[in-house]
């Protein structure tokens, strides 16, 4: 039962740490945790085992091959930042991966307009858009303000970045994914501000304002269409107004269900409902859906997790911020500074779009993108001039 639930990426990964375990040996290598990361992932791996623990004791109907699943989901956050760790070991490692995203991400890009423009990619109010997945959606983004980092900092990268940019920006845009519409603009802005290297009061003001109206705007949005318009994007923008807020059943159901949440964490504080058990009906929703999910990031790793569920999520994202800030500070290769400025910003990204869904441990292909991102920082902390000199000691 349990084998049956692993995946095709579940498998790779397994030959990933089984190909690193035999380079330990054969090279005698010692080998690394994902500092400074490693706290926070403990601590998520401990609050999956205790929503593993409710949900069975519970009696509510899992079966060991779900929870197992669902397990293993959170898991890659934990493992992947493991493998990248071990087998990014210097810069020019840290380069080569953040190029092979990025072409990835070009790639998506050419892949979305074409499925959009050609009638082939997936429906949201009768227009064709590039991508409903979330995972191509923060690829394109991070690349593209990746790419914007380096033109304000004037740091020399291959023209192909320059053209696969605009490319990538208008597939996310087709996408008609309004949380992802308000992460671009508020990362945006955030990352020219970084990147610029400009300081004082006013920055702090703009970035600050920035911020708070993303979250304002997120926290209100689904991404769900609501009336009709002449211009499908026109359309897709105006239920960001506020008189468009609230005006459709996607969003009303939003609401409903965070109500019902809130009071199921009233009832089980520390432990949660349990990792894949269903949240009770207290009030009445618009719309049916599934029960083991909630839209909003948070609650649910409360809700599933238990307290800790709820710690580990802030910690982890807090720790990624941090951890970013640190690597474009005092990394001394451009290269690797500007990545850490679109990490920083794909993260800031993430924690916006997660007000109105959950993909972190809970969608496959971006959960997996975020634990390579979340290696990616640990291997560029431990690339750092001081820890180099500290571990050679």
């Amino acid at each position: 039962m349990i084998a049956a639930s692993l995946t095709g990426p579940d498998i790779l990964i397994l030959f990933g740490l089984a190909g690193i375990l035999l380079r330990f040996v054969a090279q005698d290598l010692r080998p690394r945790l994902p500092d400074p990361l490693t706290v926070p992932l403990i601590v998520l791996g401990f609050a999956a085992v205790a929503g593993v623990a409710t949900a069975y004791s519970s009696n509510a109907g899992v079966s060991v091959g779900e929870l197992f699943h669902r397990s293993v989901q959170i898991g890659h956050l934990i493992v992947i930042p493991l493998l990248a760790v071990n087998v990014l070991r210097d810069a020019r490692a840290l380069k080569i991966f953040a190029a092979g995203l990025a072409a990835l991400a070009c790639l998506k890009g050419l892949t979305g307009l074409y499925a959009s423009l050609g009638g082939f990619g997936g429906s949201v109010e009768e227009e064709v858009a590039s991508f409903l997945n979330p995972f191509p959606n923060l690829l394109m983004l991070t690349f593209a303000l990746g790419v914007i980092a380096a033109l304000v900092r004037k740091v020399e990268i291959p023209a192909w970045m320059y053209v696969g940019m605009p490319i990538a920006l208008l597939a996310l845009l087709l996408s008609y994914r309004r949380s992802f519409w308000i992460a671009a603009i508020l990362t945006i802005v955030l990352v020219v501000l970084i990147a610029s290297r400009r300081r004082g009061r006013a920055v702090l003001a703009i970035a600050a304002v920035a911020l708070a109206l993303g979250l304002a705007a997120a926290s209100s949005t689904s991404d769900t269409a609501g009336n009709a318009s002449p211009s499908p994007i026109a359309e897709r923008a105006q239920t960001l107004t506020p008189s468009g807020l609230g005006s459709n059943r996607g969003d009303r159901y939003r609401m409903d269900e965070r109500r019902n949440v809130i009071e199921n964490i009233e009832e089980h504080p520390v432990t949660g409902v349990g990792l894949g058990v269903d949240w009770e009906v207290h009030r009445p929703l618009a719309e049916a859906h599934d029960r083991r999910y909630v839209h909003f990031a948070f609650l649910w790793y409360w809700l599933a997790l238990g307290i800790l569920g709820a710690v580990a999520y802030l910690l982890l994202l807090g720790s990624s911020l941090w951890t970013s800030v640190q690597v474009w500070r005092r990394h001394p290769d451009q290269v690797v500074q500007v990545c850490a400025i679109a990490v920083f910003g794909a993260f800031v990204a993430i924690g916006v779009v997660e007000l109105t869904a959950t993909f972190t441990g809970v969608e496959p292909r971006l959960t997996i993108l975020l634990g390579a991102l979340l290696g990616w920082l640990a291997a560029a902390w431990q690339d750092l001039p001081a820890r180099r000199a500290a571990a050679t000691r």
